[in-house]
């Protein structure tokens, strides 16, 4: 690329050459991935001003069809990379539901030739031109081999500095991996169980075997593997999978005591499979303390705190989550956490919110139709009905037969016609026969949830479909059952 395709600028300690594509702090290079670099370039030539997520993704991603959630974790690296200056001042902005802005200040800078802190002999710079440029000479050096695949990788890896009796040296600890491709198939798996399309549990775990089965010591891989295992659990029914999950978790720990991804996930294996609250609260406990810009790690915790109705604690966390990755999946768990607290006017805000930015969420459409039947308002819960039927590829005549229902019946029979057609093994046909008085139904579905061990019942305990319940003997033996205390 010709010098003159490209403009330099300065931040801080920071210079951006986009024409070398360099990022360089105090005139030492910083790597950064290809579309970490093109993201920050963007930024900072827009400094000041609001970069919504749409017009960054299709920047940035021209020709590729890219989830939110890829962006968001460039914009982790990103702010990983440049950190804090040491005023605390920070680089990266995120507004709330529209996008980030760079809020560093920023000039404009001439181009200047690249300086080395050494000199090299001729027939080094003459073998580097042709393969790379002054990165393949600084990559020539091991250690520093190692730093700058870490950094590409965007893995977590430490400079620790020990003092002994003869000064100061520098010990290394290794990144996650330095294979490639493992990387590659570990990012692509983390983007399909954050896309959470259909058949994309399963696409996603055979990436994470290929990871492991490149580089059998990347914890990462094997967090990744239980996260796909458990997800699947939620779908079989089958104990394997949790025990394969299980065994990932435990494997991703060996390998590596302070990986938060397992740390997680063996927080949400604890909770909603063994029951075992405080044990799980500890995981995810560790977890944020290891790495409080981890917004899975704040979701878990967000959720295992809603369960045990420690609201203001819950949504202190998932309002972490939502900062650090304003995802569509974050704010709708939110909301669902808004609704568990039973704040419906707040959580019907937030799930308009998802539904109005993202209306292929087809799951928030449920909570919309909780919320307002809580509120009574049986109109607006039956419309979000209609509009999910819409959305999820209903026929004229199926649309047409629920609203003469409606009209003929009223509310509680297009319940029932929900409660019998959603199936038996989720919460809502539960909530819906409780709310109907037919306990003896709800109680059929919450003791098969039970036993499948299904991990929607942590919600239980807080559900408010459920209140019709609480007075009935069989609802306190199933708290006990699950673990809460019997004030739930």
């Amino acid at each position: 690329m010709s010098v003159d395709a490209g403009q330099d600028f300065a931040f801080r300690s920071f210079r951006l050459r986009e024409a070398e594509r360099l990022l360089l702090r105090d005139d030492e290079p910083i790597p950064l991935t290809p579309k970490a670099f093109d993201v920050l370039v963007f930024l900072v030539k827009n400094a000041g001003h609001l970069v919504e997520k749409e017009t960054l993704m299709r920047k940035v991603w021209p020709d590729s069809f890219v989830e939110e959630g890829n962006l968001t974790r460039t914009i982790y690296t990103l702010r990983r990379t440049l950190g804090e200056d040491d005023n605390g001042n920070k680089y990266i902005e995120t507004v709330p539901t529209k996008g980030y802005r760079f809020v560093a200040p920023v000039e404009h800078v001439s181009q200047e030739p690249l300086a080395t802190n050494e000199p090299a002999a001729e027939s080094e710079v003459a073998s580097t031109a042709g393969s790379g440029g002054i990165w393949a000479g600084f990559l020539a050096r091991p250690i520093l081999w190692i730093i700058v695949s870490a950094l590409i990788a965007g893995l977590s890896f430490e400079i620790i500095m020990m003092t002994g009796s003869k000064g100061t040296s520098a010990a290394l600890l290794a990144p996650e991996t330095l294979n490639g491709d493992a990387y590659q198939h570990f990012t692509h798996g983390r983007l399909l169980i954050e896309r959470k399309r259909q058949g994309d549990d399963q696409a996603a775990l055979a990436e994470f075997d290929k990871a492991i089965e490149l580089d059998p010591s990347y914890a990462n891989a094997y967090g990744g593997r239980a996260d796909a295992k458990y997800i699947l659990f939620v779908k079989s029914g089958s104990h394997e999978d949790v025990s394969e999950a299980r065994t990932a978790v435990r494997k991703a720990i060996e390998l590596d005591p302070k990986n938060v991804y397992a740390l997680t996930i063996d927080c949400r294996i604890l909770a909603t499979y063994d029951w075992d609250r405080g044990e799980a609260e500890k995981e995810c406990r560790k977890a944020v303390d290891l790495d409080p810009q981890n917004e899975g790690a704040q979701r878990e915790l967000a959720f295992l705190l809603g369960s045990l109705g420690r609201n203001s604690e819950a949504l202190q966390a998932i309002d972490k989550a939502v900062a650090i990755a304003p995802t569509s999946f974050n704010k709708r768990s939110r909301g669902v956490l808004l609704y568990l607290s039973r704040d419906y006017d707040a959580a019907l805000d937030q799930f308009l919110q998802v539904s109005g930015t993202d209306p292929l969420f087809t799951e928030t459409a449920w909570w919309l139709l909780r919320c307002y039947f809580m509120k009574q308002d049986y109109r607006k819960a039956f419309e979000v009905y209609l509009l999910s039927l819409e959305r999820s590829g209903a026929s004229a005549d199926e649309i047409k037969s629920v609203r003469d229902t409606f009209e003929r019946s009223g509310w509680n029979e297009v319940l029932r016609h929900i409660a019998d057609n959603f199936g038996k093994r989720s919460m809502l046909p539960a909530g819906i026969y409780a709310q109907l008085g037919e306990k003896d139904k709800a109680f059929e579905i919450l003791d098969d949830m039970s036993e499948r061990r299904a991990i929607m019942l942590v919600t239980a305990a807080r559900e408010p479909m459920l209140d019709p319940l609480r007075d009935d003997p069989r609802y306190k033996a199933l708290m006990e059952k699950i673990g809460f205390p019997a004030s739930h």
